[in-house]
C-alpha cells in the first residue's frame, strides 16, 4: 500500500514539473505557411503515401487554401486574397493546393495548385498540378500569385523547392523522354501511376 502511494506521488510530482517546464500555449516566433485540404482517402489519392500526384476530382477534391499564420495569431488566406478558389459549390475557379516552400529570403514561396473543376454534370476534363509562386507574405501586404513559366504544362508538377542557385527543383510525372507513348510511368509493385523523376528548371530559359 505504501509503495502504491509513493508511485502516485512520484507521478503527480512529475506531471507538476512538466506542466511548469512546458508553456501551455507556445507562441511561434515566425509566421507559418501551410495549406488546408479537403479530407480524402484511398490509394493514389492526395493523402496517399504513393501516387499522390494525380489531379482528378477523385484523387484531389477541390477546396482549401494557402494560408499564413502570424505570431500574433492572425490568419491570411492567400489564394483567396489573390482571386483563386471558390466558396460553396466548386466550379471553374475551384482549387486544390499542396506543399508550400518558402524562399531563402522569406519574401516569397512556391506551391503546387490545381485550378478548375467541372461546371456541370457529366463534364469530363483533364487537370494538372502546376507550380505557382506567391509574393506579398509580409503582414499588411497584398498577396500576388503567378504561374511558374517553363514547367511541363501537360504533366503533374509537385513538391517544388528553391535551389540555392536560383533554379526551381520539383518532381513530375513527365517521362524523361517527354513522349506521349511513355506516359504514364507506373511503379513495379502495383502498376500505379508514379512521378517519373526530379527535375530542375531555369525559369528564365525554360
Amino acid at each position: 500500500m505504501r509503495s502504491r502511494r509513493l508511485v502516485v506521488w512520484l507521478v503527480v510530482g512529475l506531471i507538476t514539473l512538466l506542466s511548469r517546464a512546458v508553456p501551455s500555449q507556445a507562441v511561434p516566433a515566425n509566421p507559418v505557411l501551410f495549406v488546408t485540404q479537403v479530407p480524402v482517402g484511398g490509394f493514389t489519392a492526395l493523402s496517399s503515401t504513393f501516387g499522390n500526384h494525380l489531379a482528378s476530382m477523385e484523387s484531389a477534391p477541390r477546396g482549401g487554401d494557402l494560408v499564413i499564420r502570424y505570431p500574433d495569431g492572425s490568419l491570411r488566406f492567400l489564394t483567396q486574397e489573390a482571386g483563386f478558389g471558390s466558396a460553396g459549390q466548386q466550379g471553374a475557379n475551384a482549387i486544390a493546393v499542396r506543399e508550400p516552400c518558402v524562399h531563402w529570403n522569406g519574401n516569397k514561396a512556391l506551391f503546387s495548385m490545381i485550378v478548375g473543376a467541372p461546371t456541370q454534370q457529366y463534364q469530363l476534363k483533364t487537370y494538372y498540378w502546376q507550380i505557382y509562386e506567391v509574393t506579398g507574405l509580409a503582414q499588411g501586404a497584398t498577396a500576388t500569385i503567378r504561374k511558374i513559366a517553363g514547367q511541363p504544362a501537360t504533366f503533374n508538377n509537385v513538391s517544388p523547392i528553391y535551389a540555392t542557385h536560383g533554379r526551381i527543383i520539383f518532381t513530375s510525372d513527365r517521362p524523361p523522354s517527354g513522349a506521349a507513348h511513355h506516359y504514364p510511368q507506373r511503379d513495379e509493385y502495383e502498376s500505379a501511376f508514379v512521378v517519373a523523376g526530379i527535375y530542375s528548371l531555369d525559369e528564365a530559359t525554360g
